[in-house]
């Protein structure tokens, strides 16, 4: 788990972009494997924590494994989602807070892979921590007790960070103002508001934000509750992964690769990406390699975490089973044919091990089905059958 955390970096950044525009489309031809090109269609944000599309993408990992993709830059969730359910795209990466949130509207979607994960921070006007040290106030939402701070709606660190005060013992009602904001640069914004007192931002605001004075009294890595939380899942129509799992499969081949070029050429990865984010570039590249996780494992067990976290919170209006909307199949397949093609690869070795701990660590899985039929099922892993 440490070891996979240490490899797998990548940081998000949500930026205002029209819907619908900057799409980019590969020439129509032959693959790899012989055969013409399968038009696929993929949403994504302006984000660097979206940035395995772009390696892949850029670098023919999607060509070589026969599809034809178009990327189209959308403003939001909700946008990609329209699109999906118009057919208009095959993929889009969703929010955990959003796809729960559309699961409970009743959305037929499903989450099939990963994009990202962790990549917050909750920082503050420096008068707030003034005349303490670094040591106490870090990790202290002490600090925060009859303060104001501005989160974002609908957004997994809205989640992350209301849970860490509830962990905390805060009263969110009477210990905490919190305000809401509709985008991540508006909650960066508010920052210049001296009546304000804090928010959680994201790269590259959290960047800037410290470049300019401010002070993180918490990353949301450093919330226990969730272990280093999900954000943005590959989702599509559950009715598309039925028609064709084999398309949707050589799609997460590609963003597997991918994964493996993010750690493998860190300044082409940059280059890459640079090409869709209007970004700085160091700030592109710390982001990218120091604070956060572009993982592409669909993290079932997290995605539970997460979803838990939202009733706690009385998010959820309508409950779901939120396993029945995870498919591990098509990642699984994924990852072991590549493992078959390189069976030395220690990066998809260490892929597969977090998967099968992700996947069965506290979370109703296979394995624990499997035991319950037979006790001798699990000789390799004594400790799922006891």
């Amino acid at each position: 788990m440490k070891k996979i955390i240490a490899l797998l970096l990548g940081i998000a950044l949500t930026a205002v972009a029209l819907s619908g525009c900057g799409a980019r489309a590969q020439a129509a031809g032959i693959g790899d494997n012989g055969k013409e090109l399968v038009d696929f269609n993929i949403g994504h944000l302006p984000a660097t924590g979206h940035i395995l599309y772009f390696i892949a993408y850029e670098e023919g990992f999607f060509k070589e494994e026969g599809l034809n993709v178009t990327l189209t830059q959308y403003s939001n969730n909700t946008e990609e989602l329209a699109a999906l359910e118009a057919g208009k795209l095959d993929v889009a990466p969703i929010n955990a807070t959003n796809l729960i949130k559309f699961l409970g509207e009743g959305h037929e979607v499903t989450s099939f892979g990963g994009v990202m994960s962790d990549g917050h921070a909750l920082v503050v006007d420096p008068d707030v921590v003034e005349g303490l040290s670094e040591d106490e106030y870090r990790r202290n939402l002490e600090v925060l007790k009859g303060k104001t701070i501005v989160l974002q709606a609908n957004s997994t660190y809205d989640i992350e960070f209301r849970i860490a005060l509830k962990e905390a013992g805060f009263d969110l009602e009477k210990d905490i103002t919190i305000l809401t904001a509709d985008s991540g640069t508006d909650a960066y914004n508010s920052l210049k508001n001296k009546e304000i007192d804090g928010a959680a931002v994201y790269a590259p605001f959290r960047q800037i934000a410290l470049n300019e004075g401010y002070v993180p009294v918490i990353y949301c890595d450093e919330v226990e509750y969730f272990e280093h939380p999900i954000c943005c899942r590959e989702v599509t129509l559950t009715e598309n992964i039925e028609k064709d799992p084999d398309k949707y499969v050589s799609f997460t081949r590609a963003m597997i690769k991918a994964s493996v070029f993010l750690l493998e050429d860190h300044e082409k990865s940059i280059e890459d990406a640079l090409k869709y984010l209007d970004v700085d570039k160091a700030i592109l590249t710390e982001d990218t390699y120091n604070h956060s996780i572009n993982n592409p494992d669909p993290d079932e067990a997290k995605t539970i975490t997460f979803y838990n976290a939202m009733k706690e919170l009385g998010y959820i209006e309508n409950e779901v089973n939120v396993k029945d909307y995870i498919n591990n199949s098509i990642y699984e397949k994924a990852l072991d044919s590549l493992i078959n093609e390189d069976p030395d690869n220690t990066y998809l070795k260490d892929l597969k091990q977090y998967h099968e701990g992700a996947l069965y660590a506290g979370s109703s899985s296979a394995l624990d089905d499997c035991c319950e039929e037979a006790d001798d099922c699990c000789n390799e892993t004594a400790d799922c059958c006891g």
